[in-house]
């Protein structure tokens, strides 16, 4: 099996060399690269093409399926990947844990959520559902946590210095990541949170770069 990887073509804000939530299609130079790039492809069989349910991605997935191929936009396994891992890891971790500072009478957990968490991003559909369902489930457990002496944290990071927007092929200009949080930011909230007296709990906390908005 063969995977060929293309990344659209060009949108607005990569004009302006900037970064937003909209849903940006292909400018005219977009159009243009996606056609010239169908003819360099023409000769390549393919099965199906797979591409983000972005506009841009779908344009351009549009533009280059000369063999009037099945366009896949998301597929159920990996939207089960991203559900087992922000939400069925995060619970599991939890009820893994509880007990323990149940037995033990006291603990702190601290979940790093996302601004995802408390704000939606259109861009992010599934994502965003996960991290609100960790950041409700959170909320749900907090009371009856908290007749336990155990406090629960969400932390919820804006951009950060990671290379997770790489990973999910939407990597960012240099530009929008030096505005972005360190590791070591986050690490010092996490220490913040630690190192409170036992009778103050912060049920939740958002924390961003002040250029980052």
């Amino acid at each position: 099996m063969k995977i060929y990887l293309i990344r659209h073509g060009e949108i607005p804000s990569n004009v302006l060399r900037t970064y937003n939530n909209k849903n940006e299609d292909l400018t005219e130079n977009g159009i243009s690269q996606a056609e010239a790039l169908k003819h360099k492809i023409d000769d390549i069989n393919y099965d199906i093409i797979i591409a983000s349910p972005l506009t841009r991605a779908i344009h351009t997935a549009g533009i280059i399926n000369i063999k009037n191929k099945e366009i896949i936009t998301d597929t159920l396994e990996r939207i089960r990947k991203v559900i087992d891992t922000n939400i069925f890891a995060t619970i599991a971790m939890i009820k893994s844990v509880v007990p323990i500072m149940k037995k033990q009478g006291f603990g702190q957990i601290i979940n790093i959520n996302s601004q995802s968490g408390v704000m939606c991003e259109p861009l992010f559909p599934i994502y965003n559902a996960t991290k609100q369902s960790t950041y409700a489930f959170r909320k749900a457990i907090q009371d009856d946590l908290t007749r336990n002496n155990i406090k629960i944290t969400d932390i919820c990071p804006g951009l950060v210095q990671t290379y997770f927007y790489e990973r999910a092929n939407n990597a960012l200009s240099e530009e929008i990541m030096v505005k972005g949080l360190t590791a070591e930011d986050v690490a010092k909230t996490v220490q913040y949170i630690f190192e409170l007296p036992h009778e103050i709990t912060i049920p939740s906390i958002e924390i961003r770069h002040i250029d980052n908005y």
